[in-house]
């Protein structure tokens, strides 16, 4: 959608190598956010963590900035 807000990334040079390394699209992100966030915690205090519905995999957003900050992979392990 051409009206859709723009992803914020706390680092995006790094966010956007991990995105291309591990598999993930800005739409995939998308969704995930769409769906019920996990409590999380982050480098720089509390976080939410949200999971993909379709490929279980995770993203991790700064709860004070509202930036993503991290992208998993597969078999990634989080608390």
């Amino acid at each position: 959608m051409a009206d859709e807000e723009p992803l914020r990334f706390a680092n995006e040079h790094k966010v956007r190598q991990q995105m291309k390394a591990r598999g993930w699209t800005e739409s995939m992100i998308r969704e995930a956010l769409a769906t019920p966030g996990v409590p999380a915690t982050g480098k720089k205090g509390p976080a939410t963590r949200y999971v993909h519905p379709g490929i279980g995999k995770s993203l991790v957003v700064d709860k004070g900035s509202g930036e993503i900050f991290h992208v998993g992979g597969e078999g990634f392990l989080y608390d």
